[in-house]
């Protein structure tokens, strides 16, 4: 018999099981610590079902515990965080500060999202439970950098050790680079354990096949779904269709430092011969909203005296005229075909109405994995893009995508040969901001300034929309992210 005081805690129910089928429109670019690897928000949120960070973001995008369970600030440079006691690794091994440590420095030196972490100076163990982290200046954003921050043994953030153990929810048991991934429920996770005991994401490309598995139960959910066929398949009685504007802005990048886009005139004539609205009605069935500028109203930073450019053809005929260029122009459109929603309907949109203006344009639309090394290589003078600011900051973007490369962290991502000293002057003082308020109103300067250079033309903020069985429950969270850790069966009787 059991003294008092000393109850017997009674068992655990186990958690459900049983295997969820994804169908994947294309593939990740890698998992952690790569190669390959490509700072894709697909990608990055993938690889978040298999490690965590210090810290992390909960489905409306505020700052949560991760694999710390606190911290402070002694100095307005230094935060201490305080791990959480227990946590394991998916292959049994405890969490120590040097793993921490190293995952981090390895981030910093090499990894696709250094332009998260460009502000640490330094990082050190304090025992085995506790992180210092010292940064190069008062940085208000730290912590909603961390969540880039992912943490994996020190073997293997050392040693690039794949597939590398983590402590999320899932561990990867397969991947198959172009077919897709397999997910099992990690053993030693600390928090609530996923639904599902294995989760199989296939890449199915063709949209009409991709959707169809879910329509003949084949898989369980699907996503990209074409924003034309929303409203069909959400009147099929097996299915439901979940769909809404995420973070992603998508723009048209055109190479500031090359010919013809290093006249300011021929990137205005460019900007001038959009029509976003006729872009939305052509090419995305009405179902998206043309952008103001480079990040949506929901991100700090977004400004709200920025307007919706009109379209004046005849104004960009007679600027590319004088920019020397009467008899139009012939270009080269380049973007993934398997990336964004509709993207090659993008593509084949924006080419013909720039033929409007006497600027002839071939699209190349390639696999992701061909289209981000192009870019990245410098190849292209002008591409699609899309950004999502997964931290609620406009900082994200402008720190890695605008800024003057520098070799270093700043500028990884500047694909537009865009080198502008007063821009850069703004996103460093939205770095150095003291307050928040300071913070936020040079992240406006700094997204106006962009608006003016002309180097990122905005044109959606687009739709996302995912098909589901019925028999799943998922309450998407802010970034309309399809993670497996929050789909659950529908409870019997509902």
């Amino acid at each position: 018999m059991a003294s008092a005081g000393c109850r017997e805690t009674p068992p655990k129910p186990p958690p459900p099981s049983g295997t969820l089928r994804i169908a994947l429109r294309a593939d990740v670019t890698g998992f952690f610590p790569g190669p390959p690897l490509v700072n894709e928000a697909f990608t990055l949120q993938a690889n978040r079902s298999v490690y965590e960070s210090l810290v992390r973001f909960d489905r409306e995008l505020r700052l949560r515990p991760g694999l710390a369970e606190r911290w402070s600030n002694p100095d307005d440079r230094t935060y201490r965080f305080e791990l959480r006691r227990g946590v394991r690794f998916s292959d049994g091994r405890p969490l120590t500060a040097a793993d921490v440590v190293a995952s981090l420095d390895a981030n910093r030196r090499t990894w696709v999202t250094r332009d998260y972490l460009q502000a640490i100076e330094s990082v050190r163990a304090v025992g085995e439970q506790a992180v210092e982290i010292r940064t190069r200046f008062p940085y208000l954003a730290l912590l909603t950098r961390l969540p880039w921050g992912l943490v994996i043994p020190r073997d293997a953030a050392e040693g690039g050790l794949r597939p590398a153990p983590g402590t999320g929810a899932y561990r990867l048991e397969r991947w198959d680079p172009g077919h897709g991934f397999v997910f099992v429920r990690n053993p030693h996770h600390q928090g609530p354990p996923p639904a599902f005991e294995r989760v199989v994401h296939t890449v199915v490309p063709d949209d009409g096949t991709r959707i169809g598995l879910v329509e003949r139960g084949e898989a369980d959910a699907a996503d990209q779904v074409p924003l034309d066929r929303i409203d069909g398949l959400s009147r099929r009685p097996g299915l439901r269709v979940v769909s809404g504007a995420g973070l992603r802005v998508l723009f048209l990048v055109l190479r500031a430092d090359r010919a013809p886009f290093s006249d300011p005139r021929v990137r205005e004539a460019i900007d001038l011969g959009l029509d976003r609205s006729e872009l939305v009605r052509r090419a995305l069935a009405g179902l998206a909203t043309p952008a103001t500028q480079l990040v949506p109203p929901s991100i700090v930073g977004f400004n709200p005296a920025l307007a919706l450019p009109p379209p004046d053809r005849g104004r960009a005929r007679a600027l590319l005229a004088a920019a020397g260029h009467r008899a139009g122009l012939v270009l080269s459109l380049d973007g993934p075909s398997n990336r964004y929603v509709s993207d090659v309907a993008i593509l084949t949109e924006l080419a013909r109405q720039l033929g409007e203006i006497g600027v002839r344009v071939t699209v190349n639309a390639l696999d992701k994995r061909d289209f981000f090394p192009l870019i990245e290589g410098g190849r292209s003078k002008m591409h699609l893009l899309g950004y999502s600011c997964e931290s609620g900051d406009a900082g994200d973007l402008l720190g890695a995508l605008l800024h003057s490369s520098t070799g270093g962290a700043l500028g990884s991502l500047n694909s537009l040969g865009l080198s502008d000293p007063e821009l850069d002057r703004l996103i460093d003082s939205a770095d150095r901001a003291r307050t928040d308020s300071a913070r936020a109103h040079q992240l406006r300067l700094a997204i106006a300034r962009a608006a003016g250079l002309r180097a990122a033309l905005p044109l959606i903020v687009q739709t996302e929309a995912v098909v589901l069985s019925r028999r799943l429950e998922w309450n998407p969270p802010f970034n309309m992210a399809l993670s497996p850790e929050d789909v659950r069966p529908v409870p019997p009787g509902s």
